[in-house]
């Protein structure tokens, strides 16, 4: 009978012991049990709900954009739809572009619209692109946003944009030069 007095002893120990693990840990962070349910005062307000996106109205010729100013009909991005679009390839918000140039194949009347890389130009009917001619036909003679050729920029279809081949040479050859040095140095002893 010794044994039940000893397994009392040790089971009241436990308990006493977790007993003065949450007192120790409840008693030092005071503030886990009164702020329980209460309000933080220094709180910002929730913030409203994130808006819809908007949808630019869908074209077929750059005549049924001409209604929204400042936009072109071009391919949009992620569905290939023509879509009236800003400069920058967003929708208008309440008919309203906020760009302060245009991107490629956007409609312009002169090279300070378009972005760097870019001149204003109606496009060569002879030239093939992957966005094609459907929208801009060469009876219109329209002005584009087109990338400068002459200048070593070329039309990227992924990125809807310019890439110029200084960017590429630089972006592949220096860091070639670069590595090709830093072995030549790394073999030569210190004098």
């Amino acid at each position: 009978m010794m044994h039940r007095p000893l397994k009392r002893f040790t089971q009241c120990g436990s308990l006493t012991m977790i007993s003065a693990v949450f007192i120790v840990l409840f008693g030092v962070s005071s503030t886990a049990l009164t702020t329980f349910g209460k309000p933080n005062a220094n709180q910002n307000p929730p913030q409203p709900p994130t808006p819809p996106p908007v949808r630019a109205k869908e074209c077929k010729t750059q005549a049924d954009c001409f209604v929204q100013l400042n936009t072109s009909c071009v391919k949009e991005y992620y569905d290939d739809r023509f879509r009236c679009l800003c400069g920058d390839y967003t929708a208008p918000v309440n008919g309203f572009c906020q760009a302060k140039f245009k991107g490629l194949r956007h409609m312009c009347s002169d090279n300070n619209q378009c972005e760097e890389g870019m001149l204003c130009a109606v496009e060569n009917s002879t030239k093939t692109t992957a966005l094609g001619n459907k929208v801009s036909s060469t009876a219109d003679q329209q002005k584009l946003c087109l990338c400068d050729e002459d200048a070593g920029f070329s039309e990227s279809i992924r990125n809807n944009n310019c890439s110029g081949a200084i960017t590429i040479f630089a972006g592949i050859v220096v860091p070639l030069i670069s590595l090709v040095i830093g072995s030549i140095m790394a073999r030569k002893p210190l004098q």
